[in-house]
């Protein structure tokens, strides 16, 4: 199941919880759009310091290099 970043990229391979969670409950034709959230029970709200863990600080952040 690719993920595939608002710039193109595929980053999958850093989620792959999400992938065979998806796998196991979704339907195989499904396109989702959307934005990735991870919950953080200690802050009790949403947080990104845990998503930046597993991916580059442009998908986190939405910045964009070059053009």
């Amino acid at each position: 199941m690719p993920i595939q970043i608002r710039r193109g990229s595929l980053v999958q391979d850093r989620f792959p919880d999400l992938v065979v969670a998806a796998l196991d409950q979704l339907p195989t034709s499904l396109v989702l759009d959307g934005e990735l959230m991870v919950w953080d029970p200690e802050a009790g709200a949403c947080g990104a310091a845990a998503l930046a863990a597993r991916t580059p600080a442009s998908f986190v952040t939405g910045s964009r290099t070059g053009s």
